[in-house]
């Protein structure tokens, strides 16, 4: 299995502490692969330099690479997927379809995510799961 992971949800592995968050992180790594994509390295990252929180952003950086996270970039294909995204579910704001458009073309099986709009999203291959945490 290859499991996907909004930012949401590093936010609350990492500082809020979410034991839900952290157990739904250790589960996927000890069933398959798991990745996001740069635009959660850019959602994150920029509330930690917003606040000058750069310990968060070098604890961040170290859980993607402590835990082999693959690390999607966007290319052409990964935007034209996105267009699609936005195309068919117009209420998607652009970094969400980027997301969702990320876990397919990583041919991810699950993409976590805490926003409930996003669940509606329907695809044969990559499922939208938002977890409780």
């Amino acid at each position: 299995m290859k499991y996907y992971f909004d930012t949401a949800l590093f936010i609350y592995a990492l500082e809020t502490k979410s034991e839900q968050a952290k157990k739904l992180f250790q589960d996927a790594l000890l069933d398959g692969r798991v990745g996001t994509s740069v635009v959660t390295v850019m959602e994150y990252c920029t509330g930690c330099i917003k606040n000058d929180a750069y310990v968060s952003v070098e604890k961040f950086v170290d859980f993607l690479h402590d835990y082999d996270f693959e690390l999607h970039r966007v290319d052409e294909e990964t935007a034209m997927i996105a267009a699609r995204v936005r195309a068919k579910y117009p209420a998607f704001k652009q970094m969400d379809a980027l997301q969702i458009a990320s876990a397919i073309a990583a041919k991810a099986d699950v993409f976590y995510t805490n926003d409930k709009q996003l669940i509606q999203f329907k695809h044969s291959i990559t499922k939208v799961v938002r977890p409780d945490c």
